[in-house]
């Protein structure tokens, strides 16, 4: 198991970045984190059963949202943050089995979920697809808000890179809504650069969409 000890501008913290396990209280965290970096999306997605689906998820194999792809943000042994990526191979690997078990877990919300991921289709097939074989998806980035501000976002983005070239990937990419100004002009600040756009949905009277953003790496920058 990988766990990386990170420096730290203020001595009397200690930063951790550990993988996740398959414990209740982790699985509970990242729900939260992942309603988090989703800006309630999956609310929108599962109704009030998003933190259940997402709790249920991450205690399973293959699938988007699995312990086996999480890391999490230790600061003086309390969770902070989290980092949910994986390779090109294992997003195409359970693309298929990912939905599937969200609409196992929707329980009641089914037909809320089948309605809203009609209504959001052209997103959710954008949202980590036509990945290149080296590419290392980096699915969601999380802070709870009272660890905002301390450049912990930069750190786990270095782990992510570090994560990437440990697999043998040569290219970090992600998806952020382009609303997001202030998200997308962090990236580019680290070396990130568009490449492509998905298809404009129009909802609550405003059209908007996803774009993917990727950063290039080499085994010389882990």
């Amino acid at each position: 198991m990988m766990c990386e000890n990170l420096p730290n501008h203020e001595e009397a913290q200690k930063l951790t970045l550990i993988p996740a396990q398959a414990t209740p209280d982790q699985a509970r965290h990242f729900a939260q984190l992942a309603q988090i970096a989703s800006d309630g999306f999956f609310s929108e997605l599962l109704g009030k059963r998003a933190n259940a689906v997402l709790s249920a998820m991450f205690m399973q194999d293959r699938n988007d949202f699995s312990y086996r792809y999480a890391s999490f943000l230790q600061v003086d042994d309390s969770p902070a943050g989290m980092l949910a990526a994986y390779t090109a191979a294992d997003a195409r690997s359970h693309a298929n089995r990912t939905a599937w078990l969200m609409l196992r877990h929707a329980g009641w919300q089914a037909l809320r979920f089948l309605a809203v991921g009609i209504l959001l289709r052209d997103l959710l097939d954008f949202l980590g697809s036509h990945l290149e074989s080296d590419d290392f998806y980096i699915a969601m980035i999380a802070i709870y808000p009272p660890y905002r501000g301390q450049g912990h976002s930069k750190t786990i983005l270095r782990y992510a890179q570090n994560r990437a070239l440990e697999s043998g990937s040569s290219r970090l990419a992600l998806d952020v809504d382009e609303r997001n100004t202030i998200a997308i002009r962090a990236y580019q600040r680290v070396g990130f650069v568009q490449i492509a756009e998905s298809k404009k949905i129009q909802q609550e009277g405003e059209r908007w969409g996803l774009l993917r953003l990727v950063k290039p790496i080499g085994a010389d920058e882990g």
